[in-house]
C-alpha cells in the first residue's frame, strides 16, 4: 500500500520576488468567491485570489499569516504556487499607513468627482486596505493569545436538519422517486 503525503510544497512569490517557500500542511488562500483550503492531494486547479489574508501551516513550525493582494493560485499533484500581486507578512502591516489610506479612499469615493478610472482605483485601495487592516487586527489578538493561529477542524452541529428515509425515497418507480427527492430537496430547502 503506498502512503499518502501528508505535506506538500508551497511557494508564495509576488513581483518582489519570493515570499515563502517550504513545506506545508494546508494553506488558506482569499479566493475570489471566499476562502479555499488547500491540503495534501486537493484536485489540481487555478484560481484568481483578492486581497485577503493567507494561512499556512508548515510541515514543522508555528502557523504563519500572509497578506496579499490579489492574484492567483495554481495547485498541481505535490505544489501550491501563489503569484501575488504584492504580499507581505502581516507582522509587517503598518495600521497607521493603511488608516490614512482608507481615509484617502473613503474621501474620493465620497466626493464623486474622480474620473471613472480613479474611482475603480479608490474602491479597489479602500477593499484591500480594509482587508489589510482586518488581517493586522486577526494578527494581533492571535499574538496577545486571545485566538489560535491553527485551522479549527471543528464543525458547529447541525440544527434543525430533518430526517430523510432513503429507503421510501428508493421504493416505487422512477417518477414517484424524482417526486420524493423533490420534496426532501424542499424539506432541506424551504423558501
Amino acid at each position: 500500500m503506498i502512503a499518502k503525503s501528508r505535506h506538500f510544497q508551497l511557494q508564495i512569490v509576488d513581483v518582489h520576488g519570493e515570499i515563502y517557500t517550504g513545506l506545508a500542511t494546508f494553506v488558506v488562500v482569499p479566493g475570489e468567491l471566499g476562502e479555499l483550503g488547500i491540503l495534501a492531494g486537493h484536485a489540481p486547479l487555478i484560481s484568481i485570489l483578492r486581497a485577503g489574508e493567507l494561512r499556512i501551516t508548515p510541515f514543522d513550525g508555528p502557523p504563519e499569516i500572509l497578506f496579499i493582494e490579489g492574484g492567483m493560485v495554481e495547485v498541481q499533484h505535490e505544489t501550491v504556487t501563489v503569484l501575488a500581486n504584492n504580499g507581505l507578512r502581516v507582522s509587517d502591516i503598518d495600521p497607521k499607513l493603511s488608516q490614512n489610506r482608507i481615509s484617502a479612499a473613503e474621501r474620493i469615493l465620497k466626493e464623486r468627482k474622480a474620473s471613472e478610472m480613479d474611482f475603480v482605483a479608490a474602491e479597489l485601495a479602500l477593499q484591500s486596505e480594509l482587508a489589510k487592516l482586518r488581517a493586522f487586527q486577526k494578527y494581533q489578538q492571535a499574538s496577545q493569545g486571545n485566538e489560535k493561529l491553527e485551522y479549527d477542524w471543528e464543525r458547529p452541529p447541525l440544527e434543525g436538519v430533518p430526517e430523510i428515509n432513503v429507503q421510501t425515497l428508493e421504493d416505487g418507480s422512477s417518477s414517484d422517486r424524482v417526486g420524493r427527492v423533490y420534496n426532501a430537496a424542499e424539506q432541506l430547502c424551504p423558501e
